[in-house]
């Protein structure tokens, strides 16, 4: 009996841990830093998935710019966002 409830504890931590680090997939809900367009090396933008019911769009910097190639992550419904992805797209 104690070894049951032992893993049966054991199973529920791990099904904890593994919601607790999907909730974390979806990274772009805060406002990220001001970027100039031209800072921008690569714009990616990943799909929904069913732990982020937004797109994700993903920005990785210049070297040469003041954040030094860094990847930041966009919210997608910020006007700003929508411009930058629209010139990347064009």
């Amino acid at each position: 009996m104690h070894r049951c409830t032992t893993a049966a504890l054991l199973l529920l931590v791990i099904a904890l841990y593994s919601l607790h680090t999907e909730a974390y997939k979806c990274r772009c809900t805060r406002k990220g830093p001001k970027i100039r367009y031209k800072d921008v090396q690569k714009l990616e933008i990943k799909p929904k998935h069913p732990f982020c019911q937004e797109k994700m769009i993903f920005v990785t910097m210049e070297n040469v710019s003041r954040f030094k190639g860094q990847e930041y992550c966009l919210h997608p419904k910020l006007q700003s966002t929508k411009n930058l992805v629209k010139v990347y797209e064009a």
